[in-house]
This record gives structure tokens, C-alpha cells and sequence, in this order.
């Protein structure tokens, strides 16, 4: 279970959230939409406990990962430096560091394990994040922005991972402006304006040749 239940976030006379009510569930994918400053990173962070909410709760069950839109990577430690902090913080032996399934596998970082950060691609930096966001293997899965000036295979990479988390349970709460990248993996498409959800679409019951045109029509709504 995971339920935001009448969220509400004021910064002094701007009232950003009014009353959220949304609800995940296990093995969905659900895209939160909207325009630049519409809450949505807002209500990511107090979903994954990182800041309070002046109202409302939040009822979760279950391991959380957060990947943030920016990163959160100790530059001058390498990938695999970084993601051992993350196992360790998680109590995850170091040995399972790279095994067969693992998230960093899932997302071919083997090749660069031994790089610095600052001297990998953005898109392998953005990899790296979502393998540290799941070292603990969270049942919830929260993401801002996680297809932001990515190449093409590090987006391909992270829709197939995404796919596959999917269908082992796993549910995903993810912030896009990126129209194909959101029909390719959502089950619904929620609209935050004004504070509230203004719209849903749900894109599990949209044919697919249709998703990408109706995903563009409620992100032109924003």
C-alpha cells in the first residue's frame, strides 16, 4: 500500500499543494505531469520523506528508493565506490555488488564500475543514481525527472529496467516532461495543477499506437 492522502505544502503566501489524494499500487507505474513549478518535486520529496507537509499523510508499506533529479554521487569516488556507500547504508553485503540481476547489471554499469563519476557521461551518472535508488531494493520507487537529457541507450536501458521492476511488483512514481518516454512505460498519467490533480489519464486502457498522441494532449493541457 501507498497512499497520499490530502497533501498539502505552502512556501509563505504560495500554497503548492492542496489537498493531493493519490494512490500506487504494486507493479504500476504512474507519471505525474505538469508545468515547470506545478509542485511536482515538492510532492516527490515529502512522498519520500525528505521534507514535511504542512497537511495530510501518507500510508506506505514497504521499502521507498528516491532518485532525485539531480545527482547525488560523490564525484571523486568511483561507481563502484559510490554504490558500495549505498549497499552499506542499506546493510547489503558488498559482495552482492554487481552479481548476476543486480540493478547495477540490469543497467550495464560494469564497464565504468572503475570510472570517477566526474569523468562519466550524464547518462551513466543517471544509471548510476537509479542503482544506488535500488540498492535497497525498495517495493516503492520514486523518481524525479529520470529521462532528462539522457542518450538513447541510457533510455533504453532504464525503460527496459523500469519494465522489468514492473513486472516483479515493484511500484514506480516518476516526474517526465518527456512525452514518448511516458506512454512507453506509464499505466497512468496524472496532471498537477494548481496545486491539485487537475486530470487522469489512464494509458493502460489507451491502444499503443494512440498513447504517445493522447500523453502530448494532456501534457499541452499543463
Amino acid at each position: 500500500m501507498f497512499q497520499l492522502q490530502g497533501l498539502t505544502k505552502a512556501y509563505g503566501p504560495a500554497r503548492v499543494l492542496q489537498g493531493v489524494d493519490l494512490e500506487l499500487r504494486p507493479g504500476e507505474a504512474v507519471c505525474l505531469a505538469g508545468a515547470n513549478a506545478a509542485g511536482k518535486t515538492t510532492l516527490l520529496t515529502i512522498a519520500a520523506g525528505l521534507q514535511k507537509a504542512d497537511g495530510g499523510r501518507i500510508l506506505r508499506e514497504g521499502k521507498l528508493g528516491y532518485l532525485p533529479q539531480e545527482s547525488s554521487l560523490l564525484e571523486d569516488l568511483t561507481v563502484e565506490e559510490n554504490l558500495a556507500l549505498w549497499y552499506a547504508a542499506n546493510r547489503r553485503p558488498k559482495a552482492a555488488l554487481f552479481a548476476p540481476q543486480s540493478p547495477e547489471q540490469a543497467l550495464e554499469l560494469e564497464p565504468h564500475r572503475k570510472k570517477r563519476v566526474s569523468r562519466v557521461s550524464g547518462g551513466i551518472k543517471r544509471r548510476a543514481g537509479l542503482a544506488a535508488a535500488l540498492s535497497g531494493r525498495p517495493q516503492w520507487l520514486l523518481m524525479d525527472e529520470p529521462f532528462t537529457a539522457l542518450d538513447l541507450q541510457s533510455r533504453q536501458v532504464i525503460l527496459t529496467l523500469l519494465h522489468t521492476l514492473r513486472g516483479e511488483g515493484t511500484g514506480i512514481l516518476f516526474s517526465s516532461h518527456d512525452p514518448a518516454a511516458i506512454a512507453a512505460c506509464a499505466d497512468r498519467l496524472l496532471l498537477l495543477k494548481a496545486g491539485r490533480i487537475q486530470e487522469e489519464l489512464d494509458l493502460s486502457q489507451v491502444p499503443p499506437p494512440k498513447r504517445l498522441t493522447r500523453t502530448i494532449e494532456i501534457l499541452a493541457n499543463a
